[in-house]
């Protein structure tokens, strides 16, 4: 299996699973002022969860870029002069 076929049913997968939870919301058994207070709880809940990750994903690449930098710095400070890499 070629990787323009994994895409290709991953995304299929990913449209039905969309189109699923659609249907769901639309014939479950609410008021439509209560399925848009639960999408809404929904979407504020996963977009906390979203800038969490982000801020998370910040902080860890910022330490590792500084780790790097101190490691390049101090590979650059043990270098014999004249010399380059």
């Amino acid at each position: 299996m070629n990787e323009e076929n994994i895409m290709r049913y991953v995304l299929v997968f990913l449209l039905g699973a969309l189109s699923g939870a659609v249907a769901a919301l639309l014939f479950a058994p609410s008021s439509g002022e209560e399925l848009r207070a639960n999408i809404k709880t929904q979407a504020d809940a996963q977009a906390a969860k979203l800038q969490s990750e982000y801020q998370k994903g910040m902080k860890d690449m910022n330490a590792r870029i500084d780790q790097l930098s101190s490691q390049l710095q101090a590979s650059r400070s043990k270098q014999p002069m004249g010399q380059s890499n």
